[in-house]
């Protein structure tokens, strides 16, 4: 990494141009072809830190996605953030996400990884009152009843009820009888 900090500022707008225009190359190459790469974590100095594939789901077209997972992208990359790829895909406002998420589910995402606060995917989805992906979730294999290991050791269907979730909760219950 440079010491020029203006060379890290042009490194910095170049790279976030390469992730938005899908230029895995360019990226690649700005990164300084890391070993390991895509599942390299990225220098925090330009401002894309985390995984290649987490600052994807913010900022690239569907097709870098792709690429990325066709080299082997970890779909269950562990971030300290905690949020995992699930749940970093469930914070976007993509109208793609709900697609992506069954594409990581297909690559091998699982489903029940914990993130913030120890939730998996469906707590968060369930959290953030999206009834779209809980449902995608459930029909995947989401388990309503698993509980979480800290806090009030809750699952996403008692949050559920709890915060007055009606049609998040009645989905639950519908989907695991």
């Amino acid at each position: 990494m440079s010491k020029d900090p203006t060379d890290t500022r042009r490194r910095t707008i170049e790279l976030d141009a390469a992730y938005r225009a899908g230029d895995l190359e360019r990226i690649r190459h700005l990164l300084g072809d890391p070993p390991g790469f895509p599942n390299c974590i990225q220098p925090f100095e330009l401002g894309c830190a985390g995984a290649p594939l987490d600052y994807a789901f913010c900022w690239s077209p569907t097709s870098m996605i792709y690429e990325l997972l066709a080299l082997g992208a970890d779909v269950n990359y562990s971030e300290n953030d905690g949020f995992p790829a699930l749940f970093t895909l469930l914070s976007t406002d993509r109208a793609d996400k709900y697609d992506l998420i069954a594409l990581l589910l297909d690559h091998g995402a699982d489903i029940h990884q914990r993130g913030i606060n120890d939730w998996t995917a469906l707590h968060y989805a369930a959290a953030q009152r999206d009834l779209t992906a809980v449902k995608l979730l459930l029909s995947r294999g989401a388990d309503p009843h698993l509980k979480t290991r800290i806090d009030d050791n809750t699952s996403a269907l008692e949050e559920a009820e709890i915060s007055g979730y009606d049609e998040i909760a009645a989905a639950m219950k519908a989907a695991r009888g």
